[in-house]
């Protein structure tokens, strides 16, 4: 017990030493903040020297047939990765079998292949721990395999198998339909997914991109649909092929064009579809979902990705609301007003077109101030422009975060295969950091004066506007939207 208890008097009296310590060397660096002229800055203050870098590139390599692969070895892991994209898509389907490219791009991997059963595809694959898949997206589609070095050999006769031969199961096909009718019933659950359809539906009218399937346009697509979309895309020079891993450039080659062994080029191009109608008018849209808080999308086309504009609109728009928490948007928005649960503004360059959106969540009572603050914050910045000290925080920012695109072999590849599917400049990725630290202040003025359309935007509002703190009627005139029970 004595010695228990002088124990605990030597631990007590260590605790102090080391307090009595502690406090002195606070003191201490308290007095040397004080002292010192140049007090550490806040981070976004502080100034760093341009980080240099150069994007890798993989080697580029038609085939015989047409394909095209990207090709970049990586020795660290003995694995193979590929990822492939597809000149297709869903703006090629007929608008009355909406719907059908995805469910192509689905029972493509789920239904078997004219040699191989559904049933047997997943065991193989399963016994090697490798993985393919398949889609079908708006405007391409995408394939891609991730095996051991070890399987490469099957992992590419599988992979090729479905993509030359896929079997369309139809129990499987039964079974993808199902599940789309199912989501189409219940797509009207959530309120965001219903403010980006609707908005998606008015920004793209009377074109391809626009469209949503239905009950109808699903019960609608045979196998023998399937059968045909496949046909009259897939074939090897409409595809490109990015794969990277453990292997020899050679040896690789080799073992790709043996597994497409068979697949002849057709000469048939596929064409751009019709892009998008710039057409700007105001448009105030509302559809009623008896939740307490209101989801708000305001926006409209924007600059293409091979436009003049494209890399000044891009630093507006990060300032503008891409940014999070420093960003205008979210600042004055959410942090100083305390309106919105989330709020920004998104950008997407494509080739043939851009988009560019607000989009706030807030509750139903400041539904329209929360708006009315959207309108005038991009009006500021529209006639105004920026500060320069936004301007240099935004471009590091922008370059910065291009350098963390390029963390795999993989995505090296990759990035490279959609910049050619692209048709963009070959150097589009090696001058990025170049043309993002050339916008100017000037630059940006000029882009939000000729860019911005706030007066002239697509506004949905998903909510209860019996709650609203005022009529949706005081931004203009009001269209309603029917949720039909699809």
């Amino acid at each position: 017990m004595k010695r228990r208890k002088a124990s605990l008097i030597s631990l007590s009296l260590v605790v102090i030493a080391v307090t009595a310590c502690l406090c002195v060397v606070v003191a201490s660096r308290k007095a040397s903040f004080a002292q010192d002229a140049n007090p550490p800055k806040h981070p976004g203050d502080m100034v760093f020297k341009p980080m240099a870098f150069s994007p890798p590139k993989g080697e580029k390599i038609v085939l015989n047939n047409g394909m095209i692969l990207y090709i970049l070895e990586d020795h660290e892991l003995p694995v193979l990765n590929l990822s492939g994209v597809i000149r297709t898509g869903s703006v090629y389907e007929p608008a009355d079998k909406a719907g059908l490219a995805e469910l192509t791009g689905t029972v493509m991997r789920t239904g078997g292949t004219r040699s191989m059963s559904p049933d047997e595809i997943n065991d193989q694959l399963e016994y090697i721990a490798g993985s393919v898949e398949t889609g079908i997206g708006s405007e391409s589609g995408s394939a891609s395999l991730s095996v051991m070095k070890k399987d490469t050999d099957i992992g590419l006769k599988i992979f090729a198998d479905i993509m030359m031969d896929p079997g369309f199961d139809q129990g499987k096909l039964d079974l993808a339909k199902k599940q789309e009718i199912e989501a189409i019933r219940r797509r009207n659950d959530n309120p965001d997914s219903i403010a980006f359809r609707e908005f998606k539906r008015i920004l793209y009218k009377d074109n391809p991109r626009g469209r949503i399937s239905t009950v109808e346009s699903i019960n609608a697509i045979t196998r023998t649909d399937l059968v045909e979309f496949h046909n009259r895309f897939f074939r090897p020079e409409n595809v490109m092929l990015a794969i990277s891993g453990d292997f020899q450039k050679d040896e690789i080659v080799k073992k790709v064009e043996n597994a497409f062994h068979g697949w002849e080029k057709t000469g048939i191009k596929i064409p751009r579809e019709t892009s998008p109608l710039y057409s700007f008018e105001k448009s105030i849209n509302y559809a009623f979902k008896d939740v307490p808080q209101s989801t708000i999308i305001l926006g409209h086309l924007a600059v293409k990705k091979t436009h003049p504009d494209y890399f000044p609109f891009k630093v507006l728009n990060f300032i503008l609301g891409e940014s999070g928490f420093n960003s205008r948007l979210t600042s004055e928005i959410r942090s100083n007003r305390g309106l919105a649960y989330s709020v920004g503004s998104i950008y997407r360059g494509d080739v043939e077109y851009g988009v560019f959106a607000v989009i706030c969540q807030t509750k139903s009572a400041t539904t329209s101030k929360a708006i009315s603050l959207i309108y005038n914050i991009i009006k500021d910045i529209k006639k105004n422009g920026v500060t320069e000290k936004e301007l240099r925080w935004a471009k590091e920012s922008i370059v910065n975060k291009f350098i963390f695109s390029f963390t795999s072999s993989a995505s090296v590849v990759n990035q490279q295969m959609i910049i050619d599917y692209d048709n963009l400049p070959e150097d589009f990725l090696e001058r990025y950091q170049e043309n993002v630290s050339r916008v100017t202040l000037e630059d940006i003025k000029r882009v939000a004066k000729k860019h911005l359309y706030p007066d002239r935007s697509i506004l949905v509002v998903v909510g209860k506007s019996k709650d609203f703190d005022k009529p949706l009627s005081e931004f203009g005139e009001v269209h309603e939207i029917e949720l039909k029970g699809e």
